[in-house]
């Protein structure tokens, strides 16, 4: 039957509802989690321990308040209860306590616990719980309606180990309050800060695996208590199975000694640790779910955990991988250097353009120190390079120029501006200007990088005289002189007016140039520019496409006027002039002219056919010379010629004629010249004047030389080994300078001595009788190792003689420095030598030169009696020429001097 309720109860107002409150707080406490947090697992856990709350609040509610029948309070109750109780006297001295209030204050199992709560308490906290227990009512287990009559009151005690809690006291009276021990109470303590995760397992697990941190919580033996999976994946294990076991039983025993030396300093000190660490952890993939390993930083703090008595019983480890931060403050580190280091100029200002900071580069271009004075407006700094100072001419800001090409594109510019210094220099410069938002759209200010194009920009203009300029005299080169005449191309042929090109070389220049030195020769290429710039017309155009070649463009011009304007040329290039070495020298050239749509209508055409008019006009030592379809004929013989040169020496269509040569004194042959023809198929006997400056051009000539030589080294042994002649005998054969210079001629020579059998491998030839010819012209050339070739062949025993002497550019030096042997005067001055005074006195020169240096005296081209007996007259020792005999192949000419059958 249902007793009525309790006037009392009414009375005094609400019946506290433990189970009413504990539901409040619990409904509170869900409407904090995060709406992602809510799954049915948290839900369940959260039920249950909501339950276990209210079991224990309605448990202690019943001792608090009635006492149930046959229960022994200071046995049973006191031993029942999980929370710290204590029998107080009036002078706050312990008359009994429970287990969790013996660990509470600390037991020193001296068996008199008496003293310790006033230890534990402030005075004023000891005074407060002393009037507290003179409120408890007089009945102590009389059924309480009201919940003022049980006393609570809020304490600070110090806890064993030091560590201060918080409780709520409730004070009681006991059953023997007035009996043996005298006035006693009953204080129960109730924690006041206790988490609700503590008790609920399911709900501390979840807050653990929400993290993507590696979390541990170990005992103090170094087990693993709890682990979440961040902390398991790296080991390839799963946190269940490594809780309940020791670092040692699932790591590297080195890295789980390190750890487990950390946490014992830890426990030790009771302070919790902060330290960076790398370890290996998975990378977070686009999902949000971990990647593959790699090695990572780590922030790693290391927290002590203690129990309700202070005692530390754990530690908890959270690791927060802190790689991208650092990789963050890398980047920022180094943008920082990129800016203070970068050789190109970074100004950032604000949104109205004012400069707030520079780099070096800029303060260094601009000459500003940003440090002194007020910041300037980088307007007035920079304009674009067509443009002008707008701020400084008093132009309003939100009409700048940087403003209006900020405004309609994205927000970046880009071009060519040029930055004004403070010493008032312009640098031409490469700006990218990008106005810096938030992610708003505002404006924060912006940022300018200016490149310095000045070097650049002199750079190419340099290019661009080199690419259109000759280097040596300034004037055109072959590229730009293209240009221009096809410039004149296209106006000739909408106009119907007509061009001329004036293909100039210098005469003789390569004699100047090689005896002289290229320095010289240099100078004199200047001055003939200098002078042809000097006298050109509007429509005219002077270039240098190399060595000694120009090429004057002369505007509306026909043949008449091109002639007239070539003849005029020359002649003022024929001006004396004095240069080191050349005294009242007056320069001579050959010119070759094509005009357009007469002589051709293109570029290459023009070119070619004028270049080909010049050589007509050297050939015919002939100033100027008008471009003639007959001379492209010739040219193209001329290719013919070239190809068929090549098959020749392929095909072994050479042969070696033998010109003798006598003693004057006896008319008695002490020598011959080996002469090189040509058996050109379909053509006959091919003499050396019409093939071999083809074969110069073509550059066959070392390979036709070493033929020579091979063939002469042959036929002089063999004359030799035979007994046909004697060693007075002198066999001569012509080369060029540049073969001799080879570093292998006279290797070539050694051996062709040792295959013929004229000497060995080892030793010194005896003489051979062989003699090289070399013309003036070749002398002259200063072809680097000819000189020492010559030397080496002069110790060989071999001699040298000039050919073709007095009709080159003459020099005595190289007579001084060269081992020369014989002087062979020019066929020219002999011919009709006894008639000719001229010739006479130039003979007779060369032969008394001859005499003073001890050379021997060779007249070419001996034609007659009375040319003979001038030259005896004169002295001259040797001869050869027509008198004589003319050249003869190699049978006849043994049948004819040694006698042997044909």
């Amino acid at each position: 039957m249902t007793s009525a309720p309790d006037p009392a109860l009414t009375a005094c107002g609400p019946v506290n509802d433990p189970v009413a409150e504990i539901d409040a707080r619990f409904a509170a406490l869900e409407s904090l989690l995060p709406p992602e947090s809510d799954s049915p697992d948290l839900r369940a856990a959260l039920d249950r321990l909501r339950v276990s709350c209210a079991e224990q609040a309605a448990a202690l509610e019943l001792s608090l308040h009635q006492a149930p029948d046959g229960m022994h309070i200071p046995g049973d109750l006191l031993r029942r209860l999980p929370v710290p109780v204590l029998l107080l006297t009036h002078a706050l001295r312990i008359a009994d306590w429970n287990d969790p209030a013996r660990r509470m204050l600390g037991d020193d199992r001296s068996g008199n616990p008496s003293g310790a709560l006033r230890g534990a308490l402030s005075r004023s906290e000891a005074r407060a719980l002393t009037a507290a227990l003179d409120a408890a009512p007089a009945q102590p287990f009389v059924p309480i309606r009201d919940k003022s009559a049980v006393q609570a009151l809020r304490l600070h005690i110090l806890r064993a180990g030091r560590a201060q809690q918080t409780y709520d006291a409730h004070v009681v009276g006991t059953p023997d309050r007035f009996g043996a021990r005298g006035l006693t109470w009953w204080v129960v303590l109730l924690p006041v800060n206790a988490s609700t995760s503590a008790g609920n397992p399911e709900l501390l697990r979840f807050l653990i695996e929400s993290t993507l941190d590696p979390v541990t919580l170990t005992d103090t033996d170094g087990r693993v208590v709890i682990a979440n999976k961040a902390y398991a994946m790296p080991f390839g294990l799963t946190p269940a199975e490594i809780e309940g076991r020791r670092r040692s039983q699932f790591m590297d025993e080195k890295l789980a000694r390190h750890q487990n030396g950390i946490e014992a300093g830890v426990i030790a000190k009771r302070q919790a640790v902060l330290m960076e660490e790398t370890a290996l952890r998975p990378s977070v993939t686009r999902n949000g779910q971990p990647g593959a390993l790699r090695p990572a930083h780590l922030l790693t703090e290391r927290r002590p955990i203690f129990d309700d008595d202070g005692a530390v019983i754990g530690v908890f480890t959270r690791a927060r991988d802190v790689s991208e931060e650092l990789r963050m403050r890398e980047v920022e580190r180094l943008a920082d250097r990129v800016f203070e280091q970068s050789s190109d100029a970074i100004v950032v200002t604000d949104p109205a353009f004012r400069v707030v900071r520079a780099n070096p580069a800029f303060e260094r271009m601009s000459g500003l120190d940003l440090g002194t004075g007020p910041s300037p407006q980088l307007e007035a700094l920079v304009t674009p390079r067509s443009g002008t100072r707008w701020i400084a001419a008093g132009m309003p800001n939100d009409e700048s120029w940087l403003r209006q090409e900020l405004s309609p594109t994205d927000g970046t510019w880009q071009g060519e501006v040029v930055l004004h210094s403070r010493d008032d220099r312009q640098l031409t410069c490469w700006a990218r200007i990008t106005r810096l938002t938030d992610a708003a759209g505002t404006t924060l200010g912006h940022v300018a990088m200016l490149a310095d194009l000045t070097l650049l920009r002199q750079t190419q203009a340099d290019n661009q005289r080199m690419a259109q300029f000759d280097q040596l005299t300034g004037l055109a080169n072959r590229r730009l002189l293209a240009e221009r005449i096809d410039d004149w191309i296209g106006f000739c042929s909408r106009s119907g007016q007509s061009f001329a090109l004036m293909y100039l070389d210098l005469n003789k220049f390569k004699s100047v140039n090689d005896s002289l030195g290229h320095e010289t020769g240099d100078l004199l290429l200047t001055v003939i520019a200098d002078r042809l710039r000097a006298v050109l017309g509007e429509n005219e155009l002077a270039a240098r496409i190399g060595g000694d070649e120009f090429v004057v463009l002369i505007g509306n011009a026909n043949e008449t006027a091109a002639r007239a304007r070539a003849e005029a040329l020359l002649d003022h290039l024929a001006r004396p002039l004095d240069l080191p070495g050349l005294h009242n020298y007056r320069p001579s050239a050959s010119a070759g002219i094509a005009c357009y749509g007469r002589h051709g209508d293109s570029r290459d055409a023009l070119l070619r056919n004028s270049d080909l008019a010049m050589y007509a006009a050297k050939s015919d030592r002939q100033a100027v010379t008008i471009y003639e379809p007959s001379m492209g004929a010739e040219a193209l013989r001329e290719l013919e010629t070239r190809v068929a040169l090549i098959n020749a020496l392929e095909n072994d269509e050479f042969e070696l004629h033998f010109q003798p040569i006598f003693a004057l004194a006896d008319k008695r042959p002490r020598g011959c010249e080996a002469l090189v023809r040509w058996h050109r198929p379909g053509h006959g006997l091919v003499m050396p004047g019409d093939f071999l400056p083809i074969a110069a051009k073509a550059g066959l000539m070392p390979a036709i030389d070493r033929m020579v030589l091979r063939r002469a080294v042959a036929v002089q042994a063999r004359w030799r080994w035979a007994g046909l002649v004697h060693a007075d005998w002198t066999l001569s054969i012509n080369q060029t300078a540049s073969s001799l210079a080879a570093q292998d001629w006279a290797d070539v020579l050694d051996a062709e001595l040792v295959r013929v059998g004229w000497k060995t491998t080892n030793d010194v030839a005896p003489p051979f009788g062989l003699q090289i010819e070399l013309t003036e012209d070749q002398l002259a050339i200063d072809v680097p190792g000819a000189m020492e070739a010559l030397q080496r062949l002069r110790k060989m025993g071999i001699a040298l003689a000039i050919d073709d002497f007095g009709t080159g550019y003459s020099s005595l030096t190289y007579l001084r420095r060269m081992p020369v042997t014989t002087l062979k005067i020019d066929a020219s001055f002999v011919r009709g030598i006894e008639a000719d005074g001229d010739a006479r006195q130039i003979v007779e020169a060369i032969i008394g030169l001859a005499k003073k240096f001890g050379f021997v005296a060779l007249a070419e081209g001996i034609e007659s009696e009375a040319a003979l007996q001038t030259l005896i007259d004169l002295g001259c020792e040797h001869g050869q020429g027509y008198l004589f005999e003319r050249p003869l192949p190699q049978a006849v000419f043994e049948a004819r001097f040694f006698g042997t059958a044909p």
